[in-house]
């Protein structure tokens, strides 16, 4: 087969989306020997974020920078069609929500489109108002016109068949996995030189992820407030993340609330540093409101922090039973769940040893061998991918 995947937003985003392309790539090319990838992208390569290189890899710019190929490719569905680019190719994959139009002369190849989330139809208070008009417009068309859907969680296929009426057998999950670098570090002089780095105090409560409103950061200072009232209480409070959509509230209410010796905003950090941090904090709190899948939770049950997340969308189905769950909307439940790990090492423990289990069913070797047999499964033919699933569920 001749596989053809955008590659852009591996090029442009670090994290998120970007990383889960990276990984999904890097993993299927090191399986697969036999097919050979096609890469698009209209972004240059940027300092840490380049081409994979191998034998059975074509890279292929587009010479028309990515805003405009948004209007022309995914609003309009105007040529230069992407198989100008591609050449000819047998699936292509569209891993960011979209699908790119293809010239009706000649085969056309089979589509692959990974819808990730519907947080701009659940919750669209949530979301930038210009990016959910735009993505109410393509994604639909996109999970219409496509061979197979795939997303990233059980949770999300179902609001994919809510929102969207895409058919169960037209999808299928790949969930992202836990990199190799996400390892519990437990050497005192590496956690002290962090810890020493930032100017963090034990215990501190650590949570991951852009500062926008779908991130609930403004529950978590609240709570934060509320536990400090409680023995045991936190000292700090560690938000790691790049700002986001009116992400001056959150930093206004820090102030608001007196906070600002107490929370510390790292901004990004390096994957060594985030490790490092989740490998000392006392308590990971991560509340959103609604992932797709929500990988820093799992990333930190890899590292064995104790964790208290949401009990909505896929975060109960990351995490299992290695986690606090609670309504993300409730304060003090989330204020309580803080104090109670903070209180109680046993179960601390307990939590930690279940999420080193749970966090090891995800992994990217498993996500790009399941990729590939859709792919297979595409080629040949298949309709009809619920029975996929349940044959690879009863082998994995």
């Amino acid at each position: 087969m001749r596989i053809a995947i955008d590659y852009t937003t591996a090029i442009r985003q670090g994290a998120g989306i970007g990383t889960y392309i990276r990984c999904l790539v890097e993993a299927l090319l090191a399986q697969d020997q036999v097919n050979h990838y096609v890469l698009l992208s209209s972004q240059p390569p940027q300092e840490g974020r380049t081409f994979p290189q191998a034998e059975h890899v074509t890279i292929r710019r587009i010479p028309i920078p990515e805003r405009y190929l948004n209007i022309i490719w995914y609003r309009w569905q105007l040529p230069p069609y992407a198989n100008w680019f591609t050449g000819p190719v047998d699936l292509y994959h569209g891993p960011d929500f979209v699908l790119p139009p293809f010239s009706r002369f000649g085969r056309r190849p089979r589509t692959v489109v990974t819808i990730h989330d519907l947080a701009f139809l659940e919750y669209p208070q949530y979301a930038v108002p210009s990016l959910a008009a735009y993505l109410r417009e393509v994604v639909p068309r996109a999970a219409r016109t496509a061979d197979v859907v795939a997303t990233v969680s059980q949770a999300s296929a179902h609001t994919l068949t809510k929102y969207l009426g895409t058919p169960p057998e037209k999808m299928a999950i790949i969930s992202p996995g836990v990199g190799r670098a996400f390892r519990r570090v437990t050497d005192p002089v590496l956690l002290e030189a962090t810890r020493y780095k930032y100017g963090l105090k034990h215990p501190f409560v650590l949570t991951v992820g852009t500062k926008e409103p779908r991130k609930n950061h403004l529950g978590l200072i609240r709570a934060f407030h509320q536990a400090l009232k409680h023995k045991p209480r936190p000292k700090m409070l560690v938000i790691v993340g790049g700002p986001g959509w009116l992400y001056e509230e959150t930093e206004q209410e820090v102030v608001r609330l007196g906070l600002t010796e107490k929370v510390r905003f790292l901004g990004h950090v390096s994957t060594l540093d985030l490790v490092m941090l989740y490998s000392m904090a006392d308590v990971f709190a991560y509340p959103s409101f609604y992932e797709g899948f929500g990988m820093p939770a799992l990333e930190a049950l890899a590292c064995g922090a104790p964790v208290v997340t949401s009990n909505t969308s896929s975060l109960p189905e990351v995490v299992g039973e290695a986690a606090l769950k609670v309504d993300p909307y409730d304060v003090e439940a989330l204020a309580s769940a803080i104090t109670r790990l903070l209180a109680d090492q046993q179960l601390c423990e307990e939590l930690r040893q279940k999420g080193f289990e749970q966090a090891k069913r995800y992994t990217w070797e498993a996500s790009a061998r399941k990729m590939l047999l859709v792919y297979q499964k595409l080629y040949e033919g298949l309709t009809d991918f619920t029975t996929l699933e349940a044959s690879y569920a009863d082998r994995h």
